[in-house]
């Protein structure tokens, strides 16, 4: 059964009729109701909940929605997930506006020369649709990518997969093309998302990603190592593009990822690009060294080789810290004196503690059957989609 059959045919003939239902539509969800036939004629398919005459399949109450995929409201306001009707694949489709210059550099990073090339790793857009009667806002239509944390890291050479893609999308790509070097002023792990389709065997939910997208089941999916995912740096809000003929321009540093720079603190324009390098090395300290109690992030064991480098990424000082160009060779060189049994170790969550004894036993055992397979430590996609 498709997921448009499955949708149409369970939709009850029930409608909140009280402005005190948690789960009512509010303003922006209408918005793109009012949209719902353009986006349609377009090839794309939202949710029955963003559909025209929408009746809601649960009964009244707070907790009833949470169990119904009607229920399910957007996550962002700007934000829609939809399925492209020819091929049901999944995109997000977001609002943007032109005074921004966030299509423009996502376009750049997606047109022909820059889509072949293996180390780009930004965010494709699919398509650019203009909005009816709205000359201040578009809408770009992306692949829907899933959380770069979810699920979990197997292995300490499945996250040194996303280091690397990270850290060359930043070097490589975003450094310098022609005569245009980018930087990103927002590397924090909410802008970077994960291409998982391969992992999945079946469509998960955008909202809820441990269901089907039907609703129907647990969406099961394989590691990373066996079928390895693809990272993309994403939300280009705050790029900034200059040219390299120019004086390198100062930019006051954002607040990025819950974590503000010291330059930001000191509320002084400072070099973009060491900006970069210290969130970069934020993000991978508290996500996976040190975790962050504030955000309920246990960290990671077994990536204190990476220590040395995170320290030097986030130096209080911005001209004490590397460049990119540096960081991505001293973590390819720390990366080389790696033995394949570290590499293929489990990556244990600091906050584990019963089921690490069991965990550890099943461990010797699918790392035996990976490498069977012939599967890569340090896992290798395919492709870009």
């Amino acid at each position: 059964m498709g997921d448009f059959e499955y949708y149409d045919r369970n939709i009850a003939p029930l409608f909140p009729s009280s402005s005190s239902d948690l789960y009512a539509l509010d303003e922006n969800e209408l918005w793109w109701i009012g949209h719902f036939e353009y986006l349609k004629e377009h090839g794309y398919m939202m949710r029955p909940r963003y559909r025209p005459g929408w009746k809601p399949s649960y009964k009244h109450g707070i907790l009833e929605p949470l169990f119904s995929e009607d229920g399910q409201s957007m996550l962002h306001p700007y934000v829609m997930d939809a399925l492209r009707i020819s091929d049901s694949y999944m995109v997000a489709m977001k609002r943007v506006k032109g005074s921004t210059g966030e299509e423009n550099i996502a376009s750049f990073f997606s047109n022909e020369e820059h889509n072949t090339n293996p180390r780009n790793r930004c965010i494709r857009v699919l398509e650019v649709l203009p909005i009816p009667g709205n000359d201040d806002e578009k809408i770009i239509v992306m692949p829907w990518l899933r959380k770069v944390m979810d699920p979990r890291f197997r292995t300490i050479g499945e996250a040194v997969q996303f280091f690397q893609e990270i850290i060359q999308a930043r070097n490589r790509i975003m450094g310098h093309i022609r005569s245009l070097t980018y930087f990103f002023r927002d590397c924090a792990r909410n802008n970077m998302g994960m291409d998982a389709n391969a992992m999945f065997t079946r469509q998960y939910h955008p909202i809820k990603p441990k269901k089907r997208h039907n609703w129907s089941g647990r969406a099961l999916h394989h590691s990373r190592t066996r079928c390895p995912p693809t990272y993309f740096l994403i939300d280009f809000g705050q790029s900034r593009m200059y040219n390299p003929s120019q004086p390198r321009p100062s930019e006051y540093a954002l607040k990025s990822g819950g974590y503000t720079p010291p330059e930001g603190d000191a509320d002084i324009p400072c070099d973009p690009f060491a900006t970069d390098v210290y969130i970069l090395g934020t993000m991978i300290r508290t996500s996976f060294l040190d975790g962050d109690s504030d955000s309920y992030k246990p960290g990671v064991h077994g990536f204190e080789f990476l220590r040395p480098l995170v320290n030097d990424m986030i130096a209080d000082d911005p001209s004490n810290r590397p460049t990119m160009t540096e960081v991505s060779s001293r973590f390819f060189d720390l990366v080389r004196k790696l033995p394949w049994w570290k590499l293929r170790s489990r990556a244990v969550q600091k906050d584990e503690f019963f089921a690490t004894p069991f965990r550890a036993v099943y461990h010797l055992f699918w790392t035996a059957s990976m490498m069977l397979l012939l599967k890569p430590a340090i896992p290798s996609p395919k492709s870009l989609h």
